[in-house]
Order: C-alpha cells, then structure tokens, then sequence
C-alpha cells in the first residue's frame, strides 16, 4: 500500500481500493482535453500502463465500469464536443478483448457508450447516432475487420450479439460487402455440386450412353477434378500456410491443426476436397485410358472407356460409396446460403442443434441392437426351435434388429416367431418397447427441449453463425475494396445531433422505434462558461447528487431516531408501570 500511496498517481490509487467517488476527485483537476488520457495512458517514473487496462486485470471492475462510462461520455462547451471513443481504441485497441475476458458483465457497457440517443422523439421514431468507426476498421491500418466486432462475435453470446450497435454494424457490412462475396462462392459451389451430379448420378446412366454422352460424360468428370478439386485444394493450401505464418493453431486431442478448421463449413469443405482425392484414385476413367473393349457391354469411344478389367467390382463399389459422400457433403454445404436471410438462418440453427440430439438417440440405439443381439445369439435353444433363419447368428440378430429399429422388417415374421418361441418373442418384445418406447419418445421431448432452450435467443445464434460467416468471407476481400467500402460510409464527417447542432464524426445515424430504448434526458452533458481545452470540467451534477444523497440519507437517519426515541420511552413507562 505504500507504494501505491507514494509512487503513483491519484486514479491508480482510487483503483487500488476500487472506490468510483475517489476516482471521480481524482479527476476533478483533469483538462478537458487529457481527462481520457489520464485514463487509459498514465507514466509512473519510467513505465507507462493503463489504468483502464490494470483496473480490469486487478478486479477493480467498479473503477473500470466508471473509467469507460467517462471516456464514452460526451460533453460540450460552448465551443467544442469532447468524446473519448478515439482515444479508447487507440490506446487500448484490444479493449472489447480484455473486458469480454476479464469482466464480460461489462460488455454492454462498452457497446452503450458507442450510442448517442435523442431525448426527444418525432412521429414515434428516435434519432439515434451509432459511433461505429471503430466497431468496424481496425486502428492497425494493415488489418480490415476491427477485433472489437471480431471478439463480440467470437465471444458466442447470443444476447450480447443483439446489441443495437452489432446488429447495426452487422447488417451494414453483410448488405454492403460480405454478402456478395459470400454469394460467389456459393454460387461456384453449386455449379461444381450441379457438375458433380450430372457427371456422376445422371449421364452415365447405361441407357444414356452414346458417343454424345460419353464425350460430355468426360468433360463433365474432368470438370468435377479440376474445379471442384483443384479449387478446394488451393483454399485449403493457402489456409494452412496462413495458419502456420501466423501461429493461429489448436490443439484438439493433442494435435495442433489450423484454427479455421473448427468452423463445421471449413471441415466439411477439407472432408469433400479428400472424397474427391478418393474418387481420382478409383476413377474408372483414368483406369480404362486407352484399354481395348474385351467385351460388348463396354461402352467407350477411343482412350475414353468407362468399364474394363482393371477396373475390378471392389473399385465399382468403393466408388459408389465416395458418389454418394460428395453428393451430400455438397448438398450441405449449399445449404449454408440459408444464411442470406435470418428466418432461414435461425431454421438451420435449430436443425443443427436438433442433429446433435438425433445422433444421441441414433448412439443408444445402435447399443441397444448391439445388446440384443449378443443377447439372443445366447439363445441357442430358442432359435433353432424356430423356422425362421432372422436369428441364427450374430450377424443375423443384428441385421433383422436394425431393420426392426427403423421400421423396414415385415411384421409377420415376429408373429410367426411368437408361436414357435415364447421366451425370444419376450426379448423382442422388450427391444421394441425400449426403443420406440422409451428412446424415440425421449428424442422428441429432447426436440422440444432444444426447442425451448433456443426459441428466446434464436435471433441471436442465427446473428452469431452469420458473424462467423462474415469474419471468414473477408478473408478473400481485398484491402483496396475495404478502403472503397469505409470511404463510401463518410465517417470522417460530423453527423448532427439535431438540425444545425453539428456533432461528431465517426458515425452514422439512424432511427428506431421510440419505446425501444426510453430516454429521459439530453445524454449530452454541457457546460457554459470559459471553453479553454486546458481547464478541467465543473462537476456540479456530482455534487448535486452527492449532497441529494446525503440529504436523504439524514432525513432518514432524522426519521429512524424519531421512531426509536418514541419506542424507547414508550417501552420505559410501561416498564415503570409495572414496577409500581
């Protein structure tokens, strides 16, 4: 403590007891123009720190809510409007980071003070200022997407991220920018799924092969490889490198890999550019290059074959398989571009968090089957005293449970089963109650638990996924459009309070409904006299309030005593009474 007495100044000693009225006297003497400064920047013999930045890592987080509640408190003189936005950000250009991490209830906080409000209101709309210069560019002038924006995003708080300010600045940059970029790729993703599809599952139909089809068969097969592939292995490359230049690795299960691969849409894409690897490897195509036709039923014209001997029946069914994983690995990622619209973005949030439950349910079934099938196979008595051959192994057992589990077994076999062996019809009869029963049912209150959890802050996880879509598009926007982009929005000019009240730059105006957010009183704090930058601000509000408060105070005090003196006496002369 006496360190803190006698080599620092008054703020940090105010945040070392966390006392707001000892920092508000500190800041009494304060100029006007380095009352934020004092702050957010201080010099203690030969180290600089901050007093916002320390309040925050110490726990002093009264001082801290008073700290950025005066930065971002506009005040005016008859001269000039000062406002601390700029100074924040450029001295603590980290601060939505630091306050998110260290004291997240004051994250509206922060957003409230990026917001002016009108106290007056006209055909039941409110002007509304939103100071968002630096929710949207990064004061490094090298990077584009501010690490506020990106932090409140990254913070995955559905509530937080419907703060009028986010929710402005997001919109703004989804309609003017991102939204396009990001409709380019997905349109080129569907041309590559629509190329896939007519290459894969339509053209080579036998009934559709002629010289025709087989010549655009191997255009459209080249097609799927050398876009489709070809495109996802250059993104991915290119991702990877970036990953390992700037460090931004995770460790899951205890291998590092790039951070963008924890988005689901980036797996999905790097899962697909592999199915397409795995499709070159046993593409007939390339094994049938140039092969004789040994029989009739090949079909092929010149180098281009499509059925030959070292194409073997493994590799026919291997490829198949691969077909139908790259179907729906593009399918889904199509379905990304739900994300235009938020009505459909909130639809494929719940389906997403619904898909978590139905793989639960899906688990404990496959156990279940697992279960009664090794269960039955001990039954060996029972099943070879019936005729059907559904249950003579364990491999049998598991087949006809499966099929039993999701409805695709004839039920006339389980009657002809409960004639021939009680005891096994029992044990069946206990799967199918166990599973539609008990775990089918418990899926769908599962659903409506999902449901109920998500239903007050859907608006807000639909924002969230389209937050995380409109960080990972501006990786391909290119500097030069950004700057286009924030010269388009003029936020280098003042924007009026009112009409000929010219205010402040760095942002933009706007209206909202005028019960949305009620205000009172001018949030604006003005001062008349002398308009000297260098002259601190008169703090008469806060002794207004000071004195108010401690009038009442003793008008309570003064009450109390009056009631107490009162049943002190009162209590006295009954005591005397009963004496006598």
């Amino acid at each position: 403590v006496r360190t803190i007495m006698d080599g620092s100044t008054a703020v940090m000693q105010a945040i070392h007891f966390d006392d707001s009225k000892r920092l508000r006297r500190a800041l009494l003497d304060a100029p006007r123009v380095e009352r934020a400064i004092w702050q957010l920047a201080v010099q203690v013999g030969s180290q600089s720190i901050s007093p916002l930045f320390w309040s925050l890592r110490s726990g002093a987080h009264d001082t801290a809510k008073f700290m950025i509640q005066d930065v971002l408190t506009i005040r005016a003189d008859r001269d000039h409007y000062y406002y601390g936005a700029d100074e924040l950000f450029r001295y603590q250009p980290n601060i939505a980071d630091n306050i998110l991490r260290e004291a997240p209830f004051l994250a509206e906080t922060l957003l409230e003070g990026l917001i002016w409000r009108s106290h007056k209101s006209q055909d039941n709309l409110r002007p509304v200022i939103y100071y968002l210069k630096h929710m949207l560019q990064d004061m490094d002038e090298e990077q584009m997407l501010s690490r506020a924006l990106i932090s409140y995003v990254r913070f995955n708080h559905p509530q937080t991220i419907m703060h009028p300010i986010l929710t402005f600045s997001l919109d703004l940059l989804w309609e003017k920018l991102a939204k396009r970029f990001f409709l380019m790729d997905r349109v080129l993703t569907m041309f590559n799924c629509i190329i896939f599809i007519l290459a894969e599952c339509i053209l080579n139909a036998p009934t559709l092969m002629d010289h025709l089809v087989i010549k655009v068969l191997a255009g459209g097969r080249f097609l799927v490889y050398s876009v489709g592939f070809c495109r996802l292995l250059y993104w991915h490359s290119v991702q990877c490198c970036r990953a390992c230049k700037d460090g931004a690795l995770t460790r899951i299960c205890g291998v590092k890999i790039p951070q963008y691969l924890t988005r689901s849409s980036d797996i999905l894409s790097l899962l697909l550019m592999m199915d397409l690897l795995a499709m070159m490897t046993v593409e007939p195509m390339f094994h049938c290059m140039g092969k004789p036709e040994e029989h009739p039923e090949h079909e092929g014209l010149g180098l281009i074959q499509y059925r030959c001997e070292e194409w073997t029946d493994e590799m026919s069914l291997l490829y198949e398989i691969f077909v139908i994983l790259g179907v729906f690995l593009y399918v889904i990622l199509i379905l990304e571009v739900g994300s235009i619209s938020v009505k459909l973005s909130e639809y494929r949030v719940l389906c997403l968090h619904a898909i978590e439950q139905v793989l639960l349910c899906f688990g404990v079934v496959l156990l279940a089957i697992f279960t009664f099938s090794f269960a039955i196979s001990g039954m060996t008595r029972e099943v070879h005293a019936i005729s059907n051959r559904e249950w003579d192994d364990v491999g049998a057992s598991l087949s006809t449970l499966i099929r039993l589990a999701f409805g695709a077994m004839d039920l006339e076999g389980i009657q002809e089963v409960s004639k021939e062996s009680p005891l096994l019809i029992i044990v069946i009869v206990l799967f199918m109650m166990l599973v539609y029963s008990f775990f089918f049912n418990l899926l769908v209150s599962q659903f409506c638990g999902v449901y109920t959890s998500l239903a007050a802050d859907i608006k807000g996880h639909a924002r969230l996924a389209r937050g995380e879509i409109i960080i990972e598009t501006f990786k391909a926007v290119k500097l030069s459009r950004w700057q286009k982009f924030m010269a388009s929005l003029d936020l280098d000019t003042r924007v009026d309070f009112e009409e000929g009240d010219i205010g402040l730059a760095g942002g933009i105006k706007d209206f909202e409904p005028a019960l949305a957010h009620p205000v009172a009183k001018d949030q604006i704090i003005r001062f008349g006299g002398r308009t000297d930058g260098h002259l601190p601000w008169p703090e008469k509000n806060h002794e207004d309030e000071d004195n108010m408060e401690k009038m009442i105070q003793r008008t309570i005090q003064k009450s109390l005593t009056k009631m107490l003196g009162k049943g002190g006496k009162a209590g006295g002369s009954n005591m005397t009474g009963g004496d006598t």
